[in-house]
């Protein structure tokens, strides 16, 4: 299921709304309490602390009573947002083996656009011609092939990907550094909200009044690695946070990355022709060559999750 805010109580919206929450954490509450609703009343009256390590039944607390209620029920009401835990059947199925998993995820559209086959399609915002055509190209191809395109909602080549699925009836969904409604970057509303119209999706881990904050893109990173069946970079200077979103997928997710290899010479291209000579990620060739790899990384990430939640290791 997924939830509306209004079917929350306070202390519910409280747990869920804890930063840094973990899927894990918040399974073992749930799991011990016999539900939601009582695991957040545990944590308040210091029943938790029996199934939690020592001190964090108080830091929860702590935490969950610092919350300004009023304002995260607006801030979520105000653009209709919903929100599905990690023990609900909806929960976005290639994040649950993570270890840094999230407990909740926030968001506007449509969910199933993120239980098929995807590929991430990340770059530098300050990106070329060149990047921006090879990101435009790259995604209507895949796209096409009923694979959704991932990324973070940036300028340049993030926006550039989504905006190349949409034209051709594509999936994309949007993972962004804040909460929902707190549109980061401002000019891209539009751009959102045909997402949205187009049946796509708008994710974020964060409450939805929380306003971008520079710690918070690294967290929005692992999550646009961790829904995606296979990562592709479309020009990367050589310290770039689309390069760090690729190693989260190559060590970290056990996914395929892979570069477009660029101009030699050009600063936009440094980062992608070096990780290629470093042998960490595959050169991209062709977009037909990304669409094999990620129906195929999605059918074999597909098999493990089923192993997993059918011994119901997800939950321990």
């Amino acid at each position: 299921m997924t939830w509306n805010i209004q079917e929350l109580d306070d202390n519910t919206l409280r747990l869920l709304c804890v930063d840094g929450l973990g899927g894990h954490t918040l399974a073992t509450l749930v799991q011990r309490a016999g539900g939601l609703v009582r695991a957040a009343e545990a944590i308040l009256c210091g029943d938790a602390s029996a199934w939690l390590p020592h001190g964090n039944c108080n830091l929860l607390k702590e935490r969950m009573e610092r919350h300004e209620i009023d304002a995260m029920r607006w801030s979520a009401e105000s653009v209709g947002a919903l929100l599905v835990t990690v023990m609900d059947d909806e929960f976005p199925p290639l994040l649950l083996p993570l270890p840094a998993c999230p407990a909740v995820l926030w968001f506007r559209g449509n969910l199933g656009c993120i239980h098929i086959a995807s590929t991430a399609i990340v770059g530098s915002r300050r990106c070329t011609t060149y990047g921006i055509d090879q990101a435009t190209s790259f995604s209507a191809e895949i796209a096409s092939a009923n694979i959704t395109i991932i990324s973070g909602g940036a300028r340049g080549i993030d926006a550039a990907a989504h905006r190349s699925a949409l034209r051709h009836d594509g999936h994309t969904a949007v993972v962004l550094g804040s909460g929902l409604s707190v549109v980061y970057p401002p000019e891209h509303a539009s751009l959102f909200e045909s997402i949205i119209d187009e049946g796509g999706i708008v994710i974020s881990e964060f409450p939805c009044n929380r306003t971008p904050r520079p710690a918070y893109f690294p967290r929005r990173n692992r999550i646009v690695s961790g829904l995606s069946s296979v990562v592709l970079v479309v020009e990367a200077a050589a310290r770039s946070g689309a390069l760090i979103t690729a190693r989260i997928a190559v060590e970290e997710h056990g996914r395929q990355a892979f570069a477009i290899p660029g101009r030699n010479g050009d600063p936009a291209s440094v980062g992608c022709l070096q990780s290629i000579r470093d042998g960490w990620i595959e050169i991209a060739v062709n977009p037909q060559q990304i669409i094999q790899e990620a129906e195929e990384s999605w059918k074999r990430l597909s098999r493990g999750i089923c192993r997993v939640v059918n011994n119901g290791e997800e939950l321990q």
